[in-house]
């Protein structure tokens, strides 16, 4: 199988915001289009980031930038441990000319950040509440996740990264927009002229821009975010495929499946029975 692609499924497109607590992750590389922090809140764990492995106890912590090709294992094959995990957009800070935005864009967290206890608690808190469907739960979410960028900012566990020329930072931010469009309106027929009323360029220029800061074609991004929407909804949903395709923005069944295929090296069902048999092999119901 190909590298795998995962994000989180939020309950909404206008909270940029994911937080879970499970028992399995997924132990195949892949990567997000958004923050992740992951907690290890029991047992023993191994993370893969980029080629290298590290091990990590309850208490640890990962940070992810975007775009990282990360996987995670049990140190002792049947051995289980559990996890928090919240995956976000930098939307959760404000718009793109939002100070608080401005700023946490200009930095990179700590990979192996230090967290109290008091937020550890905090954390597996808000991912009940996210299980449990609590109403106003994503307030406590929000103040959880800014209690955490603010404890980094705190305590130093940051470094700046070299600022970026104006022509770059406003190409970027473009882009960004563009981006936080596609993910929030997935699920939708997403079309070039859409975008172009957006960035207001023409549509060979927005086209080159897009390709040089995104690396992919338009097209390609957005079927790729469609397959990683699909990945998690099997990973983490009952739905069937066809219930799975129709509610990520594919009308067309057997498109669906060449466009799986293409990205994750398998068809959905064939996905779908790898997923079911790692999670019998981890010995969860």
């Amino acid at each position: 199988m190909t590298n795998q692609y995962e994000t989180i499924q939020r309950g909404t497109t206008e909270f940029p915001v994911g937080i879970f607590a499970q028992t399995i992750y997924l132990n195949e590389p892949h990567h997000h289009v958004e923050y992740e922090l992951l907690l290890i809140s029991e047992g023993r764990a191994v993370i893969g980031i980029e080629g290298h492995e590290y091990p990590l106890k309850a208490g640890d912590a990962v940070f992810l930038e975007p775009g990282t090709i990360h996987y995670a294992r049990s140190v002792v094959d049947g051995e289980i441990y559990r996890y928090n995990a919240i995956i976000f957009s930098d939307a959760i800070l404000g718009n793109e000319n939002d100070p608080c935005r401005i700023f946490f864009e200009g930095i990179r967290i700590n990979r192996f950040p230090a967290i109290p206890k008091s937020l550890c608690d905090d954390i597996r808190y808000a991912s009940r509440l996210e299980a449990d469907g609590t109403e106003g739960r994503q307030i406590q979410i929000k103040a959880c996740l800014l209690s955490l960028i603010a404890h980094f900012i705190r305590t130093g566990q940051y470094k700046k990264v070299s600022p970026l020329d104006s022509y770059k930072r406003h190409s970027r931010n473009t882009i960004d927009s563009v981006l936080t469009y596609v993910q929030e309106h997935f699920r939708e027929n997403i079309t070039l002229e859409s975008l172009l009323e957006i960035t207001h360029y023409s549509k060979s220029y927005f086209i080159r821009l897009f390709h040089d800061n995104v690396g992919m074609g338009l097209t390609e991004y957005v079927n790729k975010y469609r397959i990683e929407k699909s990945c998690l909804d099997m990973l983490y949903t009952d739905k069937n495929i066809t219930e799975v395709a129709s509610s990520n923005g594919f009308n067309n069944i057997q498109y669906f499946s060449r466009v799986f295929k293409k990205y994750m090296g398998c068809t959905p069902k064939q996905y779908q029975k790898n997923l079911k048999g790692n999670i019998i092999q981890a010995g969860i119901p």
